[in-house]
């Protein structure tokens, strides 16, 4: 089945932000920090308040006048020791300093942008430079300026889990112990409809509403109430077609408060839309974490101990939920697949001069499971063993599942032999020493790498879900969770069409009003199907039941003989039906008294999330690359993928979802780099002409195929995919760069392996 969605995108009928314009609509510019540390020592806006078409110009002073306080992160975490993590306080608009490139110091709005980036330019600021802190190893040893005076240590939390005495006597007695430090770079997220936002404000009920590309409106609402210093029940926000996200836009930014405090102010909508410069030097960005790790095994080569001492670069402030992604985000599938008794993660949360980090799809266990990934591959070449049996002896087996692992997760469900056998299958593994030796043939060096992979699918449990059959016969489903490209609406569609037996085009799909529900988490940890969906299927059974009560009145039968099935109501052993489109008719003409009493809610309910909300989709790929040795260039050749997502519900969104991780991991790995100026902390990579994301011609053709097994946690059956093959892609693709480059000599090479970065590691090898 197709995607519903696809016919209206693919012809242009799409609506995002940019194509929403209310009359009267003005615009905001910011001026922003062109410095990365600093006092500000001077700042002069009235030239640029009397400048043509200028309505506002707004600063810090302006905002403490207008009631907004300072952006508090969303969710909060504790040291090892249980005291309180540094959470410097992040004022909407800078107050008397700056601490990165890019941060919002005054905003302009005026009748154009023309005319507000004209006024930017009378603007006056002068800074009392700082030094810059960067270096994560540095900023933690003492050898960098401090930032916040509250860390001068420039650590804002120092976070551990798994059961560090165990792991410790398992590296003091291990037979083998490798260690490895592994940098994973910054990465620019860089969704292809970059931020934006709308803000309005009615007098007359005193309410905000805020349209933006988000990943879950009830969460925003909530954070804009909070800065807006309003109750949750005076802002709307909407979401419509949103154009990729991959986190980015889950999170409250400046510029959304700033929209609504305008459109107050001025008694008009207010509009900013993010270009592409300016969203690389203020988005949140992915990754940026240091592993220290380390793989201990016994004499019979099983894993015994894997540690993690890693620093996180949390950026100049903490992010809305970033604390929990490089403390336990990180480690809930610390050591994946493999049986490891001892597990050991700890995390310094590093403050730096850089715009804040955050999620980014796969959230921080893209770095945990590639290190591990790279450790194996380690651990069997110095040892001289195959790589693949060493990671066959140490798998999770069925027969040991349930599996509890030291950082309280339980692995429900999974094959993972079966995965590893087919992928090696489908790879045809065996015959890569007769590719290795064409590539020779032609000047090229060949390598294959493996790799399996595991997520712990989650995400908000906040998720409450609503089923109404609708008297044309069609059915309404809403739910808490947000589409930002992905075909949420078919799936929940086939969902709910699946549960009602009713043909799919009847079901109606709609997300992105606050208004529509009082709660919603949204999305993010790959918790469409896993809690959207079961919560979708749950609330339409129960619709069912309701509804057979309108039924039984309608038909004048008990509600016992009344039978559903296929959209229809029927007395048992009868032919006298009525359609469930009926039935919802019906209810309007049964009398008030009787619908708020016997009758219930009728033909409409609403359910939250129950249940375990985890599920446990799994895979392994195998990768295959070519070195260029006399240019360093490494081109993917083949890539072979078995994931079990338990059910797939729909095919081609699943292959989507597969397909766009896969190419954002073959550039995260050979091509992306976020770059600073180490000095004065000036962003090197600020566009898409210093900044390389992948292209067509730098992916392989797929082969991909699935292995499902099933989840008691699932009931529906599916286990989630939008981050699987961001989690998995990375430790294959490194290993088989370095399985090309290892008889040359180059054992170890940081991402990216940029030609470049490649051809310099060759030369270097060869003295």
């Amino acid at each position: 089945m197709h995607r519903f969605e696809d016919d209206r995108l693919l012809t242009g009928r799409g609506r995002y932000v940019d194509d929403h314009r209310p009359d009267g609509t003005l615009t905001m510019v910011l001026l922003r920090s062109p410095v990365a540390h600093g006092r500000i020592a001077a700042l002069d806006v009235e030239a640029a308040r009397g400048a043509d078409g200028v309505l506002a110009v707004l600063t810090a002073a302006d905002l403490d006048g207008m009631g907004v306080g300072p952006m508090t992160v969303r969710s909060a975490m504790a040291n090892s020791d249980g005291s309180p993590m540094i959470e410097p306080e992040r004022p909407v608009l800078a107050r008397d300093s700056v601490k990165y490139v890019g941060q919002p110091v005054v905003a302009v709005i005026a009748a154009t942008e023309a005319e507000a980036l004209d006024a930017l330019e009378a603007i006056e600021i002068d800074f009392d430079e700082a030094p810059v802190v960067l270096d994560l190893e540095a900023a933690v040893a003492g050898e960098a300026p401090t930032i916040w005076p509250q860390a001068p240590d420039n650590i804002g939390i120092d976070w551990d889990k798994g059961n560090p005495d165990h792991t410790a006597r398992a590296f003091a007695e291990a037979a083998h112990v490798f260690e490895l430090t592994v940098r994973h770079p910054r990465i620019a997220i860089a969704p292809v409809e970059t931020r934006g936002c709308v803000g309005a404000f009615d007098p007359e009920d005193g309410r905000y509403t805020l349209w933006t590309g988000s990943q879950g409106v009830v969460s925003l609402r909530g954070a804009m109430a909070d800065y807006l210093g309003v109750e949750q029940d005076r802002v709307r926000v909407i979401t419509e077609d949103v154009g990729g996200s991959f986190a980015v836009k889950i999170w409250p930014y400046p510029e959304q408060v700033l929209v609504l405090a305008a459109a107050r102010a001025l008694g008009r909508p207010v509009k900013w839309i993010s270009s592409r410069t300016e969203g690389m030097v203020s988005d949140a960005m992915g990754r940026g974490r240091i592993d220290r790790a380390g793989l201990a095994l016994d004499a019979d080569l099983n894993f015994t101990g894997f540690r993690i001492d890693a620093l996180a670069d949390v950026g100049a402030y903490w992010n809305a939920v970033n604390a929990t992604i490089v403390t336990g985000g990180a480690c809930r599938v610390f050591g994946h697949c493999y049986r490891i008794p001892g597990l050991h993660y700890r995390v310094r949360g590093v403050f730096t001069n850089a715009v804040p980090t955050d999620a980014y799809r796969g959230a921080g266990k893209p770095e945990t499971v590639s290190t591990l990934e790279r450790l194996i591959d380690v651990a069997a070449d110095r040892l001289g063993v195959d790589r693949v049996e060493l990671r066959r002896r140490n798998l999770v087996r069925p027969s040991d599942l349930p599996y509890a692992t030291a950082m309280n997760e339980t692995y429900d469900g999974g094959d993972f032999p079966a995965v590893l056998d087919r992928v090696l299958d489908d790879a045809d593994w065996a015959g890569f020493a007769r590719r290795r030796a064409e590539s020779e043939a032609k000047g090229r060096r060949r390598g294959i790498g493996i790799g399996l992979h595991l997520h712990a699918t989650g995400g908000s449990v906040a998720e409450r879900s609503e089923v109404r059959a609708l008297p044309d016969g069609t059915v309404l489903v809403r739910t808490g969770t947000q589409d930002s490209g992905q075909g949420h609406r078919t799936a929940l569609a086939i969902v709910a069409a699946e549960t009602l037996e009713i043909p799919v085009e009847r079901i109606r799909v709609e997300q992105g009003d606050s208004d529509f529900l009082e709660k919603g988490g949204g999305t993010g940890g790959s918790n469409l199907l896993s809690i959207a969906g079961n919560t979708v299927h749950r609330t339409a059974l129960k619709m069912i039941d309701q509804a057979r009560q309108v039924a039984s009145h309608l038909l004048e039968a008990a509600v016992p003989d009344v039978e559903y099935g296929f959209g229809e109501f029927r007395i048992a052993g009868t032919d006298r039906t009525i359609a469930l489109g009926e039935v919802a008719a019906g209810w309007d003409r049964i009398p008030a008294e009787q619908r708020d009493g016997e009758l219930g809610s009728g033909c409409m309910a609403q359910l939250d999330f129950e249940g375990l909300h985890t599920t446990f989709p799994n895979g392994a790929y195998a990768v295959e690359v070519e070195v260029d040795p006399d240019t360093g260039r490494v081109t993917v050749e083949r890539w072979t993928g078995v994931d079990d997502l338990g059910r797939v519900i729909n095919e081609p969104t699943a292959r989507g979802q597969i397909h766009g991780g896969i190419a954002q991991e073959i550039g995260e790995v050979l091509l992306e780099r976020v770059h600073y100026d180490p000095d004065s902390g000036q962003l090197l990579s600020g566009s898409l002409m210093d900044y390389c994301l992948p292209r067509a011609d730098d992916m392989p053709f797929f082969d991909l195929a699935w292995a499902p097994t099933a989840s008691p946690n699932a009931l529906i059956g599916a286990k989630g995919v939008g981050e699987v093959p961001s989690i998995g892609g990375p430790g294959p693709i490194i290993n088989a760069v370095l399985d090309a480059l290892r008889p040359l000599g180059v054992e170890h090479l940081d991402t990216p392996m940029t030609p470049e970065l490649v051809w310099q590691a060759i030369r270097d090898a060869r003295g």
